[in-house]
């Protein structure tokens, strides 16, 4: 295997590693609130999914920043103020775009709401396809190679006489 190759199954793996525990905290905080606990207690947020979505990954796009600011990315320099946090939620307010309209096709095309709907359309297929969004983006944008996001200009050498 390339020393490249190596590296970017490295940062895939690191990633992945830290949207897992991402959207563990995430995935918990919107079932709570939206299906809450069987016998306890019923989800206050029960007719608001895309909302309590939107609030339950933005908890996790925190925890997710610093996991991968100190941990996937830990090698590259974080572009952009505050270490990159500004483009960061950027991006990530961008990728939800990605599952909630996995949620909002299950819940208003098909009519599916319950729990195993919820989580299979906006946490596991829409998460997947958001996570290789976000991996593309941060990568380039966020957490990039060079102090400054762009590649330095290659200068020709000039020819020997």
């Amino acid at each position: 295997m390339g020393r490249r190759l190596r590296r970017v199954s490295g940062e895939i793996a690191r990633f992945s590693a830290v949207n897992v525990v991402a959207t563990i905290i995430a995935l918990i905080i919107f079932n709570l609130l939206v299906h809450g606990v069987k016998g306890w207690f019923d989800g206050p947020g029960h007719d608001r999914p895309l909302t309590v979505y939107l609030i339950a990954n933005s908890v996790g796009m925190f925890v997710s920043y610093y996991g991968s600011r100190y941990y996937a990315f830990r090698h590259r320099h974080a572009a952009g103020p505050g270490g990159g946090l500004l483009i960061y939620v950027v991006i990530n307010l961008t990728s939800f775009v990605i599952p909630i309209s996995c949620l909002w096709i299950s819940r208003n095309v098909f009519e599916w709401s319950s729990i195993y709907a919820d989580n299979i359309a906006g946490n596991v297929v829409g998460a997947i396809l958001g996570n290789i969004f976000r991996f593309y983006f941060f990568r380039r944008f966020v957490f990039t190679k060079h102090p400054t996001g762009v590649r330095p200009k290659q200068v020709p050498a000039e020819p020997q006489a």
